[in-house]
C-alpha cells in the first residue's frame, strides 16, 4: 500500500483528492498546521509548518509521494504571497528531498502561474509565462522549486477555475446570483477556462500513478471556454434562480473593491475574500487554457462540461 502526503488536504479539492485515494486503497496523510476538528475517516493527520523544513521532514517520513496542494490565495503583499507559496513550496521540496523512500512530488500549480490568454487563442504550454498578479508569480516561483526535487520527478499541473460541491469559491457567486446581481469578471466579453473537482482530482491520480507525465507542466481543463456572462446563466439555471443582473465595473473601481476588502478584513483580523491582486487579474479579460498536451501524452481524456458540472454541483 502505497502511502501518500496530501499538503493543504483540509481544503475543497485536497478532501476530494483524499476521499479518491483512500477509495484506492492507499494510505493518505495530510500535512496540515493544525489538525482540523472534522478529520476524514481513514486518514492520518501531520502537523507541520511550512517555514520549517524539520517538521516537514517529519511530517513527510515514510510517504511514497506527495501532492502539494495548499496555498495562500488572498494575501496583502508579494512579499507574503512569495513567503506562502514560493519559499513555503521550497521548504516542502527540501524536506521531500530528504525523505529517500519519497519518489515523486505533484504540485498544483495555476493558470495565473501562465497568465492570461489573448482574445482568440487560449494559453499553452509552449508560450512564455506572463504572470500579471503576485498570486501567479508566487506560484510560477512555486514551480521552479517543484522542479529542483531531488528524489524523483515532479508533475505541475495549472488548472484555471476549479468548481464542485462545497467550493467556498463558487459558494460566494452563488450568493450573488441568489441576490439578483452579479459584476463581469473583467471585460463583459471575457472568456474563462474551468475544471470541474472530480477531474481535477482524476488528473492528480493519473499524475501519481503513471510515469507518462513524469517531468511535464500540464494545463488541465475543460476544452472549451465560456464567457462568464454564460457562467452565470448557467449557474443561474444549475440553482433555479432567475438569471441576474449584470453589472460592468471599470478596473479602477475593481481595484478600489480590493482596497476595501483588504482595509476592512485588516481591521478585522480575517482573511480578505478580493484583494488588489484579484483586480489586477480581473484587469485581463481572458483566462483561458489548452488541454491539448495533456490530452496528446494521456492518450485522451474526458473533461466534465461546464453545464454538466454546474448540475451535478447543485443537485
Amino acid at each position: 500500500m502505497k502511502t501518500i502526503a496530501v499538503t493543504g488536504g483540509t481544503g475543497f479539492v485536497g478532501r476530494a483528492l483524499c476521499k479518491a485515494l483512500l477509495a484506492r486503497g492507499c494510505a493518505v496523510r495530510v500535512i496540515t498546521r493544525r489538525k482540523p476538528a472534522a478529520v476524514l475517516e481513514g486518514a492520518a493527520y501531520a502537523e507541520a509548518d511550512f517555514s520549517d523544513k524539520a517538521s516537514l521532514r517529519r511530517a513527510l517520513d515514510g510517504a511514497d509521494a506527495a501532492v502539494h496542494l495548499a496555498a495562500a490565495l488572498f494575501c496583502r503583499s508579494r512579499e507574503q504571497f512569495m513567503r506562502a507559496n514560493a519559499e513555503g513550496t521550497a521548504n516542502l521540496v527540501a524536506a521531500a528531498g530528504q525523505v529517500p523512500t519519497l519518489r515523486k512530488l505533484v504540485y498544483i500549480s495555476s493558470l495565473a502561474a501562465g497568465g492570461p490568454s489573448s482574445a482568440d487563442r487560449p494559453r499553452s504550454e509552449a508560450e512564455p509565462e506572463a504572470p500579471v498578479s503576485y498570486y501567479g508569480q508566487s506560484k510560477l516561483a512555486g514551480e521552479k522549486a517543484a522542479r529542483a526535487f531531488a528524489n524523483g520527478p515532479a508533475v505541475i499541473l495549472r488548472p484555471p477555475i476549479v468548481y464542485g460541491k462545497k467550493d467556498s469559491g463558487l459558494s460566494k457567486i452563488a450568493e450573488w446570483v441568489r441576490k439578483g446581481v452579479m459584476v463581469n469578471a473583467g471585460s463583459a466579453g471575457g472568456r474563462f477556462s474551468f475544471i470541474y473537482v472530480d477531474d481535477l482530482v482524476g488528473a492528480i491520480v493519473d499524475a501519481l500513478e503513471t510515469p507518462k507525465f513524469d517531468g511535464g507542466t500540464f494545463y488541465v481543463c475543460e476544452g472549451r471556454s465560456y464567457e462568464w456572462r454564460e457562467f452565470i446563466r448557467l449557474l443561474a439555471a444549475g440553482m433555479g434562480v432567475k438569471m441576474p443582473v449584470m453589472l460592468s465595473l471599470p478596473p479602477a473601481a475593481v481595484c478600489a473593491v480590493g482596497w476595501l476588502y483588504e482595509t476592512v478584513s485588516a481591521l478585522a483580523g480575517a482573511e480578505p475574500v478580493m484583494n488588489r491582486d484579484k483586480a489586477r487579474e480581473a484587469s485581463a479579460p481572458n483566462w483561458t487554457a489548452t488541454p491539448a498536451l495533456w490530452e496528446k501524452t494521456a492518450g485522451g481524456a474526458q473533461w466534465t462540461p461546464l453545464e454538466e458540472g454546474i448540475r451535478k454541483t447543485f443537485s
